[in-house]
């Protein structure tokens, strides 16, 4: 609010939802063949490195940006479309489970997590159902003159690393 008031041209990046860190959050998917998680909602999972190549376009460019700028992916997905394409990706089929909170965080607890932890990584799962990460926008694939890598990229990249 201060810098819109200020009249100082300003920029603050917005950016999608790291898209590395889905990978943490679909359990070990490949031994079971289940993303087994809470309920979720769709996020913009977004590159990392797309993100900085934009940033630098930003830097560098010759157009003005006054104000926040969305750097997201085109679309959102939902860990239930996560497992659609980990199926695609691998072959066989992989089932997204759906677990209580509770049920979760005492999962968590028993693998050695600490309750705190698991109770403020759960908030991740409710703010996804909330929508709170569901924004998209174009200006992403618009900067960098493609299509940034999605899910599936990551998914990928993970099968072959």
């Amino acid at each position: 609010m201060l810098l819109a008031e200020s009249g100082v041209a300003w920029t603050s990046l917005r950016n999608g939802y790291y898209a590395h860190s889905v990978l943490w959050l679909l359990s070990p998917w490949r031994q079971t063949g289940e993303i087994a998680a809470p309920a979720d909602g769709p996020i913009s999972w977004t590159d990392r490195a797309d993100s900085a190549e934009a940033a630098a376009v930003i830097l560098a460019g010759d157009r003005r940006f006054d104000g926040p700028v969305t750097l997201t992916a085109r679309q959102a997905v939902t860990l239930a479309d996560v497992a659609a394409m980990a199926s695609e990706i691998s072959g066989r089929e992989v089932k997204r489970v759906v677990l209580d909170d509770e049920e979760w965080i005492a999962d968590k607890v028993a693998d050695g997590m600490p309750e705190g932890m698991a109770r403020m990584m759960l908030t991740r799962y409710q703010a996804a159902r909330e929508g709170r990460f569901a924004g998209v926008d174009p200006l992403l694939a618009n900067l960098l003159g493609r299509e940034p890598r999605g899910v599936a990229e990551q998914l990928e990249d993970d099968s072959t690393g």
